[in-house]
């Protein structure tokens, strides 16, 4: 497989007392794999680009012998941290980023729609899983959550780290860099409440006791009262703070404190938000399943603009739970603090609480001080209304160009795959590059995330699908010279790979951390900008970049068949996001593009990987 690690790999504590004995640190891969591996997939895309490899395989040549202080650099992290990748790529992948949240980094996961008849259902029925939040939160504070272990034939203990931050961090906007702040414990816990652009924060524990269901309904009725009385000219919409660039956003705070230090804290310890969204009138864009799950889509991943729900959100909250007037509700994510999987787990915990106890009759509000929400005021000037409008603006350019596709397909799904020798994730990933291959003729750096939970504070890294043996087997597939034997044996050739290429990632022999780690290194040694060739040369550029950015998040069978999945948008202008949610006998993509591009149409996208799957499917009867 791998050469084995060099140093970086001992046991450590994860923090929260999960388990009594520690799990391990990740391991730091040798130079010579990760840049082999570089090599491979740098090859894959100048196929694409008619780019020649000759400076690139100098330049990594070169490395080889040169990297080595930046490696040495990287095994003394691995021996002094816990975990020496986390920091790096929560760093470089997220805070430092500056593009808007919406759309760009907070996935959208849209839950089974309701039938609401009238106001009082839709505030139950949020009050429902504000409640069954609380009380996975519950299990997550009293370490009874069941503790995880990896889906493989070996069953590894994964880092149950990430369930004490989904419900405690927040994300600031700072110009440069953004800040993850740790909310403080408390006996007394609130959430903060959006409705009509506005801001509330309603209690949610008292002394130690979670407040009952009826008296979140209570509480959310007077949330719903004050905003619907407060003429809208007036309302300043402190959520477009959030929904625009960080740096804009970083200045934004900087203007507002300290005057507004007391509210800005409020927000900040919220365990998470809720959005009532009132009033929903927008009407669907077509008449089939896939279209009302389109709309669906954009409303938890924009609420189509500012002139809509866009400004009834807050996109720094790790969890924002938004339901609609219409029975349209979800989640919109901020992914810095946790993986979909640990959310996924939360949700679904809700949601069961939600269907066990919608039919029940409310118990009267408990006896005591009567409860009250919080309007939270704000003191603003024109410079900052100024800041806020250019959000606005900046929200809404990017509203607008989104353009997103739901692919609801029944001709089979993981058990086929299962019952071809295939992975069903390796499957869905070399559907993706089929497709990509067919529409556009050649492939491009791909992302899917591959945990890395079976090491302490574990994040993710990421399988690449755009393997030397992926486009020898799509050419194939495109090249009517080849007969179906030879097709047959360069598709299990690409599947093997991707086996191969996902198991190096989980346990912790990937590519992408240790060179973004290598990459920081040498930034850090070199102030004077003088890189080594290899981060100088356009074909890193080009491969730390990801115009087909994918990732699993399957939903629980116990849920309603085709109403449910998660979707985001591309990560480069040029490029394509595609959630994908695997189901015993289906599969449901939420591929996306931008209307602003014109190298990618995420229509003929779809269509794409309809023909795709369809023609793996002949190829493997």
């Amino acid at each position: 497989m791998v050469e084995t690690m060099e140093n970086g790999g001992g046991e450590a504590d994860c923090d929260g007392g999960w388990y009594e004995t520690p799990l391990p640190s990740p391991p730091v891969p040798s130079l010579d794999h990760s840049l082999d591996r570089y090599l491979e997939y740098a090859a894959v895309v100048a196929a694409g680009t008619g780019a020649s490899m000759a400076p690139t395989n100098q330049a990594v040549n070169k490395f080889r012998s040169n990297g080595q202080p930046y490696q040495n650099a990287v095994i003394e992290l691995g021996k002094k941290n816990i975990n020496w990748i986390t920091p790096i790529w929560l760093s470089e992948m997220y805070l430092k980023i500056r593009a808007p949240l919406p759309i760009n980094t907070n996935p959208a996961y849209i839950f089974p729609k309701q039938q609401f008849d009238g106001l009082d259902d839709q505030l139950k029925y949020s009050a429902l899983l504000t409640r069954g939040i609380m009380d996975f939160r519950e299990l997550i504070l009293k370490k009874e959550i069941d503790r995880e272990l990896s889906t493989g034939r070996e069953k590894i203990r994964m880092c149950m780290e990430q369930y004490d931050r989904v419900l405690s961090s927040y994300r600031m906007p700072v110009r440069g860099e953004d800040q993850q702040i740790r909310k403080t414990s408390s006996n007394n816990e609130h959430i903060l409440v959006m409705c009509n652009n506005q801001t509330f924060t309603i209690p949610v524990r008292q002394k130690g006791e979670l407040l009952s269901t009826a008296s979140i309904v209570k509480l959310f009725n007077q949330v719903v009262t004050r905003a619907s009385h407060r003429p809208p000219q007036i309302v300043v919409p402190m959520g477009a703070s959030t929904a625009g660039d960080r740096d804009i956003g970083g200045e934004f705070w900087e203007k507002m404190l300290p005057q507004n230090e007391k509210s800005l804290s409020a927000v900040q310890q919220a365990l998470f938000v809720v959005c009532l969204d009132i009033d929903h009138k927008n009407g669907l864009m077509g008449d089939s399943k896939e279209d009302e799950l389109i709309a669906r889509g954009y409303h938890l991943l924009h609420g189509f603009g500012s002139q809509n729900f866009g400004l009834n959100r807050w996109f720094d909250a790790t969890i924002q739970v938004v339901v609609s007037s219409k029975g349209w509700n979800g989640l919109c994510i901020e992914h810095s603090v946790a993986e979909g999987i640990v959310i996924v787990k939360m949700v679904e915990h809700a949601l069961s609480f939600a269907k066990e106890n919608i039919g029940k009759k409310l118990i009267s509000p408990e006896n005591g001080a009567p409860l009250s929400a919080t309007t939270l005021s704000w003191s603003i000037g024109n410079e900052e209304r100024e800041l806020l409008e250019k959000q606005v603006q900046i929200f809404d350019r990017l509203s607008s160009n989104i353009d997103l596709e739901v692919l609801i397909f029944e001709d089979f799904g993981r058990e086929f795959a299962k019952s071809k020798g295939v992975s069903p994730d390796g499957f869905a990933q070399l559907a993706m590059q089929l497709a990509h291959y067919k529409l556009h003729g050649h492939l491009v750096s791909t992302y899917e995330s591959a945990t890395h939970r079976r090491f302490a504070s574990g994040r993710v890294d990421n399988i690449r699908a755009n393997t030397p043996e992926a486009l020898a087997w799509v050419t194939s597939m495109g090249n009517p010279r080849s007969d179906k034997p030879q097709r047959l044996s360069l598709f299990r050739r690409a599947a093997e790979k991707q086996a191969k290429v996902t198991v190096e990632n989980v346990t912790g022999y990937g590519i992408d951390n240790h060179l973004c780690a290598l990459w920081v290194q040498a930034r850090e040694q070199n102030q004077n900008g003088d890189l080594p060739e290899i981060f100088k040369d356009p074909m890193w550029d080009e491969l730390m970049r990801f115009p087909l950015s994918t990732s699993q998040v399957t939903t629980s069978t116990k849920l309603p068949r085709h109403d449910c999945y998660l979707c985001y948008g591309a990560v480069v202008n040029d490029g394509y996001g595609c959630a994908y949610n695997i189901q015993p006998d289906h599969f449901i993509f939420s591929p996306a593009a931008f209307r602003s591009s014109s190298k990618t149409d995420v229509h003929k996208f779809k269509a794409s990987l309809v023909s795709a799957l369809r023609e793996m499917a002949e190829l493997l009867e």
